[in-house]
């Protein structure tokens, strides 16, 4: 008994120490070049800047803090009160800007931050439900994924309203996962709490707690009922069976009205404080995220295909066919089985994944919150084949993996795209699903997938009764990790390659330092760099309203002469800040020069326009 003890806290101290390295590494190279000096556009920019002016006033969201030209509170792009997003990722941010001075670094440490603590959590979850061993190889792949490296960074779509929502769901699934073990009523309380805190964070989302929430107490409750039916029956064996499997779940459907209810809760005072302050705004906008399941916003509408065939792979980069034959694999082990560990982590990536796929309107990040339930089950598989020696799980590992290679090696390839479309008559496809066929790769490696599973069916029950069989399955296991291996390789070095970006801007960091210390407050840029977004480099290093006058995106370029007339007249002092040779009849007030690297320099000139231009 000594012994064995021993061991186990033995065990449990090396996996500590592992999961440690983990996160520490993952912490390290997401902050290599972190405050590298450029602001993004889609959607850092927006973020960052409304970031800033909380720090002169933590409960007004401002986009232009001073609103020099007229503007339409619909236009979230344009706005004066800027309620496009909820207020806590831009709240952490602020915070950040409040330590750390204002500044790229402060600006993205809080993704850094949210995205250790989620590979964390997603190691505690995958823990509690399976076994640890599932637990470090989710952690591993979600510390280091590279789009959430690329969403810290800010290069993604998303930034830290992502990484914020993503970090809050999980806060929120941990604490739903402990409650529905334990069937303590304060666990609950603080998942709903959690899930509010998400939906403060990027809206209806974090509502898949409680979609996870309803899902096991309705299986749960049909499990019941059906063992009841049996119990008349006296089938007392089946009984048992069911017995055992609901010992450790506790939850009823007021569990799942007290969750919801605490996230309501959460979310009212900000709601509250929003609908007497900024109604025409806050209605707006909540209208706005509504419309999304059934508007085409903003362009964003595609067919149903497209998160599953497009979105998700640069989630899952070099194995996403393998995780999407995985999670089908698991769904048939669930409906046989209908066990909690299956049905939480399958709830919520299906949870997730489906809604979106109805929507309309489809966004690459909106199924980033289902990161770690698909990593789970794919680290379930790999760990099961390990620790069980089971045949099932080592040929669903082993056909997963084998199917990428061999597909990716002897399909032809065009413009660098593995395909078979000259033996598979795909064309048809291309009316209901124009993602699937664009992407064919992937159907070609779960068709290969489905192949070798069962040649690897057919050889088990080949030769099962033989003594030697137990080596052809660690045969397979060590193919499977050898290939693992390598693909792991290629995806922590696909997040060290985001980190050496370090996209740089230093004309706007040295300029805008300059105008803070010699320009007025009331100060009103006009900017003739047509590179988009460059007027939030320039608003978030200068803190001054920036408007452009022109880029690939505008209908037409901006009159300045009579827009700097509308500045003037609202109080401001209108400026032209140009990048350009271009020669301007303004009276010239200052000219500089930045070095930008590599022995080149850029000048940069700021011209008044009077009232008499």
């Amino acid at each position: 008994m000594i012994s064995e003890n021993s061991n186990a806290k033995s065990e449990s101290i090396s996996i500590n120490i592992i999961l440690c390295c983990i996160l520490i590494a993952s912490f390290s190279l997401v902050l290599r070049n972190l405050g590298h000096s450029k602001i993004h556009f889609w959607d850092e920019g927006f973020h960052a800047i409304v970031a800033r002016n909380l720090t002169k006033h933590p409960l007004k969201f401002t986009l232009y803090d001073q609103p020099w030209l007229q503007y339409d509170y619909k236009n979230w792009g344009g706005n004066h009160i800027w309620l496009h997003k909820p207020p806590v990722a831009m709240w952490k941010i602020c915070v950040s800007h409040f330590i750390f001075g204002i500044n790229a670094f402060a600006l993205r440490l809080p993704s850094a931050i949210s995205l250790v603590l989620s590979a964390w959590l997603t190691y505690r979850i995958a823990s509690d439900l399976f076994d640890k061993r599932a637990g470090l190889i989710a952690a591993f792949l979600q510390a280091f994924n590279p789009f959430l490296f690329a969403s810290v960074h800010g290069y993604r779509f998303s930034d830290h309203i992502d990484i914020a929502l993503l970090l809050w769901v999980q806060v929120s699934c941990w604490f739903l996962l402990r409650a529905v073990r334990t069937g303590k009523r304060r666990n609950y309380i603080l998942s709903g709490v959690a899930m509010g805190i998400a939906y403060l964070s990027k809206s209806y989302l974090a509502l898949i707690t409680f979609g996870i929430a309803f899902v096991v107490w309705f299986v749960e409750w049909y499990k019941h009922r059906i063992r009841t039916l049996r119990e008349s029956s006296d089938d007392m064996e089946t009984v048992d069976m069911q017995e055992s499997d609901e010992k450790d779940t506790r939850i009823r459907l007021k569990d799942v009205g007290l969750l919801l209810l605490v996230g309501i809760g959460t979310v009212a005072p900000w709601a509250v404080y929003c609908l007497i302050r900024y109604p025409k705004e806050y209605i707006w906008e909540h209208r706005r995220v509504l419309e999304h399941l059934n508007t085409n916003i903003e362009g964003w509408k595609a067919s149903w295909d497209r998160p599953l065939f497009e979105y998700m792979p640069l989630f899952y980069p070099f194995f996403y066919a393998a995780l999407f034959a995985i999670v089908l694999c698991l769904l048939v082990v669930m409906f046989k089985r209908w066990r909690l560990p299956e049905l939480f982590i399958l709830a919520w990536a299906i949870g997730v994944i489906v809604p979106h796929t109805l929507a309309q309107t489809k966004t690459p990040s909106a199924t980033m919150i289902a990161v770690p339930s698909l990593l789970i089950c794919l680290a379930v598989v790999i760990s099961w084949a390990w620790q069980r020696k089971n045949w099932l799980y080592t040929s669903i590992w082993g056909a997963s993996m084998l199917s990428i290679v061999i597909i990716t090696t002897l399909a032809k390839r065009t413009n660098g795209r593995v395909q078979i479309r000259n033996v598979l008559p795909i064309d048809w496809i291309k009316s209901f699903a124009p993602f699937m066929h664009k992407h064919f790769w992937i159907t070609e490696q779960l068709i290969g997938f489905g192949i070798l599973l069962g040649l690897f069916t057919g050889v088990y029950f080949l030769i099962r009764q033989r003594d030697w069989q137990r080596w052809v399955w660690l045969g397979v296991r060590y193919v499977a990790l050898v290939l693992a291996i390598f693909y792991t390789v290629s995806y922590v070095e696909a997040a060290y390659k985001v980190t050496q970006r370090n996209a740089q801007i230093p004309l706007y960091v040295v300029s805008g330092k300059r105008i803070q210390q010699e320009m007025p407050k009331n100060a009103c840029f006009f900017l003739d760099d047509e590179r988009t977004g460059a007027h939030f480099d320039l608003m978030y290093y200068a803190d001054r309203s920036t408007y452009q006058i022109n880029n690939v995106h505008a209908k037409a370029p901006r009159n300045v002469a009579l827009q700097a007339r509308e500045a003037r007249a609202a109080g401001a002092i209108p400026y032209l800040f140009s990048v350009k040779e271009t020669e301007y009849s303004y009276p010239l007030l200052i000219e500089g020069e930045v070095d930008i690297g590599d022995g080149q320099k850029q000048k940069y000139r700021i011209y008044e326009i009077t009232e008499t231009q």
